[in-house]
């Protein structure tokens, strides 16, 4: 890997549906510009909310896959590949770095990059050309084991590492309406309200989710909007988000796209 010591700031990216990766929408337009404003990183470390394990896991060198984890969508989809490689030096390097913080993951040879990774990388970075390694988000995560997850890993971001969580900050599939339709006001609401607690840098903002009236309408589950602490953490205290995009899909879909400098 090049030797490259510039800070990168950790950023949020919203994945949406798969077809993001084929469509032409104001979102993958967004992230095909994404690495025009950004320094090359040395690697890539991805926290997409469609590895959920039962402990912390992370890719094992080597290739990944490109997993389609999805059913019903049109067959182009299913024939598009991401050759991500998950270089042998950038896993140990987050290794090491979760063994100095005081945790441990486990090597993963089998799950590769599902939807929530590679869809995105594949539309800002779509030669497949940097080191990725991805880990997963364990079962009965919080805003603040994922924020501290990302803690654990500040260090890269001063160090070259693209550090990216994938999710959306609203997702309720059970709401979709037309594409590109106007977002309910719930959404909306939420967003807003979401925004506000980044501005404060403080993650316990969020640590009581329930009580927040638009939280269940904006997430009947709560696996997608978990990824954006990840990289709320690695950036480091006194943080400050900078919404670099935000449009709607099918009314309930956010696709917000946060930088934490």
């Amino acid at each position: 890997m090049p030797d490259q010591q510039e800070t990168i700031p950790p950023v949020f990216f919203a994945h949406g549906a798969p077809t993001l990766a084929v469509r032409d929408t104001p979102a993958s337009r967004f992230l095909k510009g994404f690495s025009k404003s950004t320094p090359r990183p040395r690697f890539i470390l991805i926290l997409s909310a469609h590895w959920e394990t039962p402990d912390l896991k992370m890719s094992a060198p080597g290739p990944l896959r490109t997993y389609h984890d999805f059913g019903g969508f049109s067959p182009d989809l299913y024939e598009i590949t991401y050759p991500a490689f998950a270089e042998p030096n950038a896993v140990a390097e987050v290794m090491n770095t979760l063994v100095g913080a005081g945790l441990f993951a486990k090597l993963d040879d089998d799950h590769g990059l599902d939807h929530g990774a590679w869809v995105p990388l594949s539309l800002a970075y779509p030669d497949a050309d940097i080191p990725v390694v991805q880990v997963s988000l364990p079962f009965n995560s919080t805003s603040k084991t994922v924020h501290d997850l990302g803690k654990a890993f500040a260090s890269l971001a001063k160090t070259g590492v693209l550090i990216v969580g994938s999710g959306s900050t609203i997702h309720n599939l059970r709401a979709i309406g037309p594409d590109r339709g106007r977002a309910p006001d719930w959404a909306i609401r939420f967003d807003a309200w979401l925004e506000k607690g980044l501005e404060s840098g403080s993650i316990t903002y969020f640590e009581d989710l329930e009580t927040i009236p638009d939280f269940r309408q904006s997430h009947p589950t709560e696996e997608h909007l978990l990824p954006l602490f990840f990289p709320f953490g690695a950036a480091g205290s006194g943080a400050k988000p900078e919404l670099m995009h935000r449009s709607y899909e099918y009314g309930s879909i956010s696709m917000s796209y946060f930088r934490f400098a």
